[in-house]
């Protein structure tokens, strides 16, 4: 099997699916699994980086997507070795395809064509039942027809060549049907014990984005659920590894580096997360997060990362608005956003990262303004506590908001990249005066790829294919003749088919547009 990361080493070693699967397949003893990487350098071929075999070398292709913005590399990666893209057009010795990661839960239609078949959900709960039944295809020298249709049986598997989509007139989406024995919904998998196997960084090389620690899973899920975030509603239930079952693992990673990356939705709603950090210490070693929940920063945590070497620390406001906080679904206060900033300021941490989107919904001129005027609350504050020294550092990410699969927001339309600019300028302008300020931001115009990417249809796979050999998105989408607004500013209603629908995540599209329709009351009202 070659597994397969269509973007660089960097990212893809810093990815804890990517090497949990990698562990999961070398631990099986008739499986033998190489890494294959994305190089953006001139004159790049993929081949595995464990003894540089070409592509159509392996008898399975996996590829580990996280990242809609990633979806364009797998045809070209497949035209690249000469593998032809299209699935039904794939025989043997053509390698199978499947692919995995959180984008197969979203919405694994654009590449749909491409890829034999999908693993919806975790691989603890389906990879080895996968693994099982491909073996008892290859002892049945069943055709590869037969062998995605054996595999459909198994619950979490997606074999797009069994289902058929029609559309209507206007574009939509008419029907989505499965044809002989494929099930009409595929249910998400599940791990359903956490407790079994810890995903860390089994692999550790030079150059990968967290060389200096050992990435430990102390979490899956988010109990907040914003309503823009996918992450929150699809690792659901929310399960927290036992400080017990982290015991081992952790000893195990401080083998290797002195710290420990700490890894969930919500390490701060960890129930034992003091006890971890002092499991982490009593062994010798420094912890490191992400980012950090702004009202369940205690005092002992914030002591530990002092105690590890942190100087920045990254927080998510979202926006800088109540008003808009409350429509988002965030949950936190002004007030609880300032004590965040003094408890870190207190313990000696004077460098932020702030975390902001524009375009969200309702979001006004105005709601954009009061993002700045926070940042200038959070300057005086530091001013204040630090007897006029203030903050070394304010570092905003500034982010288009893109409306994701599963969310409530997945019926709104995505902003218009003009305006998007405008307000990222706005920004911009406003805190230009503030040298201690630095505002970073993805261009407004991959953010538009992204959204076409996430809530796309199979349509989209004729772009790729076109992006791949190397036409701009603009050409692509003309020659194909497939206007980019259909996908991105249209209104969108409850009786729509999206292309995700067929995928049960476990509860009901009609949940999330009650709660689409709530935030949108509460916005109107403010």
């Amino acid at each position: 099997m070659g597994l397969v990361f269509p973007n660089t080493y960097s990212v893809g070693m810093a990815n804890l699916g990517f090497q949990l699967v990698y562990s999961m397949l070398n631990r099986e003893q008739d499986v033998v699994c190489e890494r294959i990487f994305w190089d953006p350098s001139e004159g790049f071929q993929p081949f595995s980086l464990e003894t540089q075999q070409p592509l159509g070398h392996f008898e399975i292709l996996a590829f580990s997507i996280p990242f809609e913005n990633d979806y364009p590399r797998v045809p070209q990666m497949l035209g690249m070795a000469g593998i032809p893209l299209d699935s039904q057009k794939r025989l043997p010795p053509h390698p199978m395809v499947w692919v995995g990661g959180v984008t197969a839960s979203l919405n694994p239609e654009p590449i749909a064509p491409f890829v034999d078949l999908f693993a919806i959900g975790e691989a603890e709960a389906l990879l080895p039942e996968l693994l099982q039944k491909y073996r008892f295809c290859k002892q049945q020298r069943a055709s590869k027809k037969q062998c995605l249709e054996e595999m459909s049986s198994i619950p979490g598997v997606y074999v797009p060549s069994l289902y058929r989509v029609t559309y209507d007139k206007r574009g939509l989406i008419k029907s989505f049907r499965p044809v002989g024995a494929a099930p009409e919904k595929v249910k998400r998998r599940v791990a359903s014990n956490l407790e079994l196997e810890v995903p860390r960084s089994f692999v550790l090389g030079p150059s990968s984005e967290f060389e200096s620690m050992v990435l430990v899973e102390i979490g899956r899920g988010c109990p907040r659920r914003c309503f823009f975030c996918a992450a929150g509603h699809l690792f659901h239930p929310v399960r927290h590894r036992s400080l017990d079952s982290l015991r081992r693992t952790i000893k195990e990673a401080l083998k290797l580096r002195e710290k420990i990356g700490l890894v969930s939705s919500s390490v701060c709603d960890h129930p034992e997360l003091e006890g971890i950090c002092k499991e982490v210490f009593s062994q010798g070693g420094k912890i490191s997060v992400s980012s950090l929940r702004l009202d369940r920063l205690e005092d002992q945590l914030l002591e530990s990362l002092v105690q590890s070497g942190h100087k920045t620390l990254s927080l998510a406001p979202e926006a800088g608005s109540q008003r808009l906080r409350d429509v988002i679904g965030k949950g936190i206060r002004e007030d609880q956003i300032l004590e965040a900033v003094n408890k870190i300021l207190s313990a000696g941490i004077a460098r932020l990262r702030l975390y902001f989107m524009v375009g969200l919904p309702t979001e006004t001129r105005q709601d954009v303004e009061q993002t700045v005027e926070l940042v200038k609350k959070l300057l005086h504050l530091g001013r204040k506590l630090t007897r006029g020294k203030g903050l070394e550092r304010i570092t905003l990410s500034v982010n288009p908001f893109v409306p994701k699969p599963w969310t409530p927001f997945q019926w709104h339309a995505f902003e218009d990249t003009s305006e998007l600019k405008s307000r990222i300028q706005l920004i911009q302008r406003r805190l230009r005066p503030e040298r201690r300020v630095q505002v970073l931001h993805e261009p407004p115009k991959w953010a538009r790829i992204q959204s076409l990417l996430a809530r796309g249809d199979r349509r989209i796979a004729m772009v790729l294919s076109l992006v791949a050999g190397g036409e701009t998105w603009e050409k692509a989408l003309k020659e194909v003749n497939l206007n980019p607004d259909f996908y991105l500013h249209r209104p969108r209603g409850p009786e729509e088919l999206f292309p995700w629908d067929f995928i049960d995540q476990g509860y009901s599209k009609e949940l999330l547009w009650g709660i689409y329709q709530k935030a949108l009351a509460r916005g109107s009202q403010n």
